[in-house]
C-alpha cells in the first residue's frame, strides 16, 4: 500500500520539482532581462514575460506575485554577487584593484547590467545596493565622523551613476580599466581618504585642564 511507504524514503519527487522550479525561475529571469533591453518596465506585461519565457501564465504567480518582485529578485541576486567585490572598497588599501574588480564584473555581464541600469530597473537596483551596503557598513568599526548612512547612500548613488553612464556609451569606448580609474578618483579614493584623515576628536582637553591644578601644586 502507498501508506506503508514512509515519506523519508521518497526523496526524488521533491528534487525533480525543485529542479523544475529552478529552470522556470531562470527562464523568467532571462525573459524579463531580454524584454528590458527592448522596452521600459512600465510597458512590459506579465503576459509578455511568460511568452518570452515559454511558460504558462499561472506559472508566473507560483514564483512571483508581480513583475516588480521578479525584478527585485534579479537585482538582489546580481547585487549580492557584486557586493562580494564591492565590500573591499570600504576598507581596502589598494582601492584601484577593488574598483577594477567591480568594473570587470559589470563589463563581463554588460548586457545584463545595461538592462538593469538603463532599462528601467535602476531604482530597484540602487535600493537593493544601498540595503546590502548598509548591512555591511554597519558591521564595520567607525573610524571617522562621517555618518555611515550618508556615506553609504552617497557612495552607492555615485557608483551606480558612473556605471550607468558607462553602459550608455558605445561598447568599447571606455575600458573597464578606465572606468575603474574614474570610480576610484571620483568616489572611492576621496571617501577612504576622508575616512582615514578625519577621526573623531579625542577628549584630552578636559583632562589637561584638570591636570593643571595638580601640576601647579607640585
Amino acid at each position: 500500500m502507498a501508506f506503508d511507504i514512509p515519506s523519508r524514503n521518497r526523496p526524488r519527487a521533491p528534487a525533480v520539482t525543485d529542479a523544475r522550479m529552478i529552470r522556470t525561475r531562470q527562464a523568467l529571469n532571462r525573459a524579463l532581462l531580454a524584454l528590458l533591453e527592448r522596452k521600459q518596465l512600465e510597458r512590459i506585461t506579465i503576459r509578455d514575460i511568460v511568452a518570452e519565457a515559454g511558460v504558462g501564465y499561472a506559472t508566473f504567480f507560483r514564483h512571483h506575485p508581480s513583475k516588480e518582485e521578479l525584478l527585485n529578485a534579479i537585482a538582489a541576486e546580481q547585487v549580492g554577487r557584486l557586493m562580494a567585490l564591492t565590500m573591499p572598497l570600504l576598507d581596502a588599501t589598494d582601492t584601484r584593484v577593488s574598483c577594477l574588480a567591480l568594473c570587470a564584473y559589470v563589463g563581463k555581464h554588460r548586457s545584463l547590467w545595461s538592462a538593469l541600469l538603463t532599462g528601467g530597473a535602476a531604482g530597484t537596483l540602487r535600493a537593493e545596493f544601498i540595503r546590502l551596503a548598509m548591512r555591511g557598513a554597519t558591521s564595520q568599526p567607525v573610524r571617522h565622523c562621517l555618518p555611515v548612512e550618508l556615506g553609504t547612500v552617497c557612495g552607492v548613488a555615485a557608483t551606480i551613476e558612473i556605471l550607468a553612464w558607462w553602459l550608455r556609451r558605445p561598447d568599447g569606448e571606455y575600458s573597464a580599466e578606465q572606468v575603474a580609474e574614474f570610480l576610484d578618483r571620483l568616489v572611492v579614493a576621496p571617501a577612504t581618504h576622508y575616512g582615514r584623515g578625519v577621526e573623531r576628536p579625542k577628549k584630552k582637553t578636559r583632562k589637561s585642564r584638570r591636570a593643571l591644578p595638580n601640576d601647579s601644586r607640585s
